[in-house]
């Protein structure tokens, strides 16, 4: 079973938090980052460990710094998390990774209603080395990320809280970048970094574009208290009408975080409902494992004049048993290599308030204009079924340290290099948001015939170990051409 680190923490808070009015005009900055989110002071953090000579401002509009939870002895896992890859986790390095409270899965189960497949990812299928810890990633909540982030990055980067922009001049490749400040206090930067959401204002201010489209979902998200412990496995499974449900582990053995990706009128139906029912229904939708596929042929109106003993309806009738025997053959195959199909642990209540926030697919036609970058979801925001939109940023975070840090040791600009960054992160960017919003667009549509070929696909994978391993190792390091 994997361990689960579950740190005691100090009530050390950011004493080097600077206001407004340490920024005098004509300040200048190496780096300077906007948005104090998890991909923000990871940028931080980064440029701290690689190029500490740099001077680095991270400005965020939060009256004061976050502070770190109550010990997780004391409280609820928070529904508000994400699920990290070991590479992310890499990123962020041992010092934060360390005093972090994780839910570390070795295991990873997907498998949708209606079908006898089921895909199922394990330790095995990453080449890991044998000297470290073995997990396919780790769940950890965003407070105690964004928080151990900060108090890692004090003394290093000047933070500016309270703080917000009212304009940008770019000039051209051979300026710097002059900032403003919304209380009139201007300064320069090598670099702009906007690492501010969704909405970024520097996206914005940039005059740089984005394509892409809203879902017609939400994500519903909250807490809940567990029978028996996960044991190390994640799950997903996809519902009847195509919407991805999650479990996912948490620090804590007996509690984890649903995350589920539906309608609207469904969010609200059941974030305004009763928790008993809320939990029924939730069991009802995890505590069943393969099951029958719908028929492809059979009963389908073109053959319905038929007569049930023409020679036509005899073929019909072999052709399904033909399908039937591929598809079980298959799925029961795949059980016999560990670990097999498992249940999860059945939901005892209801543990947090329930959350929810609108699902969206976009991708900047640019992460570069001149001096500004864009990282996170200021670049690129994407459906959660695949839990990649952290991890993508943490991504951008850093392969941008290693075009500066090229720049820097070769004794060049420090924007010499952000082109790299942009066609590198861009091109796999869009191939991970295209790949991600094709199966989203898959598992939505539940026709019979769809439905026959998602389940011959998730056998296929799941029997073939090299493309097992492939789709694993893309999930857990990124994708890379």
């Amino acid at each position: 079973m994997i361990r689960r680190v579950i740190p005691s923490y100090s009530s050390q808070r950011i004493r080097g938090s600077r206001s407004t009015s340490s920024i005098s005009d004509g300040s200048f900055f190496d780096v300077t980052i906007v948005g104090g989110g998890v991909v923000g002071s990871s940028m931080a953090n980064l440029l701290a460990k690689k190029l500490p000579n740099l001077r680095v401002a991270l400005i965020d509009s939060k009256e004061k710094a976050p502070s770190q939870p109550l010990p997780v002895n004391e409280r609820v896992p928070n529904p508000r998390s994400y699920a990290l890859s070991p590479r992310s986790l890499e990123i962020l390095g041992q010092a934060v990774q360390s005093r972090l409270p994780l839910g570390y899965y070795d295991s990873m189960q997907v498998w949708q209603d209606s079908s006898p497949a089921s895909l199922i990812f394990t330790t095995r299928d990453l080449d890991l080395d044998p000297q470290k810890t073995q997990y396919l990633g780790g769940c950890c909540e965003d407070q105690s990320l964004v928080s151990t982030l900060w108090e890692e990055i004090y003394g290093s980067t000047e933070i500016f809280l309270n703080t917000t922009l009212n304009s940008v001049d770019i000039g051209d490749s051979n300026n710097l970048v002059t900032v403003e400040t919304k209380n009139g206090l201007k300064f320069k930067t090598a670099v702009l970094v906007g690492a501010d959401g969704g909405q970024s204002w520097v996206r914005e201010s940039a005059g740089i574009t984005r394509v892409g489209k809203e879902y017609e979902q939400n994500a519903l998200t909250f807490t809940v208290a567990l029978e028996n412990a996960m044991n190390g496995r994640a799950f997903q499974r996809y519902l009847s009408d195509g919407d991805p449900l999650a479990l996912l582990p948490t620090y804590c053995p007996n509690h984890a975080v649903i995350v589920w990706s539906t309608s609207p009128e469904t969010t609200s139906k059941w974030k305004n409902s009763s928790n008993e029912d809320l939990v029924r229904h939730l069991n009802d939708c995890l505590l069943e494992g393969p099951q029958r596929i719908p028929p492809l042929l059979e009963g389908n109106r073109p053959f319905q004049f038929l007569n049930e003993n023409s020679i036509f309806s005899n073929i019909v009738y072999g052709a399904e048993r033909v399908l039937d025997t591929v598809h079980y053959g298959l799925a029961m195959a795949s059980q016999h290599s560990k670990p097999s199909f498992i249940l999860p642990p059945k939901i005892s209540t209801i543990a947090s308030s329930k959350f929810t926030f609108p699902l969206s697919c976009h991708n900047a036609t640019s992460y570069v204009k001149e001096r500004i970058v864009l990282v996170g979801d200021a670049a690129h925001t994407v459906h959660p079924m695949a839990g990649q939109g952290l991890n993508l940023g943490l991504g951008d975070v850093d392969t941008l340290v290693t075009c500066l840090k090229k720049a820097h040791d070769s004794g060049m600009d420090l924007s010499s290099f952000l082109h790299e960054y942009n066609s590198n992160r861009h091109k796999n960017i869009s191939i991970s948001l295209g790949g991600i919003h094709a199966l989203q667009r898959l598992f939505q549509n539940q026709g019979a015939h769809l439905q026959h070929v998602k389940t011959f696909g998730i056998n296929v994978v799941q029997n073939l170990g090299p493309l097992r391993r492939q789709l694993a190792l893309a999930a857990a390091h990124g994708i890379s051409i």
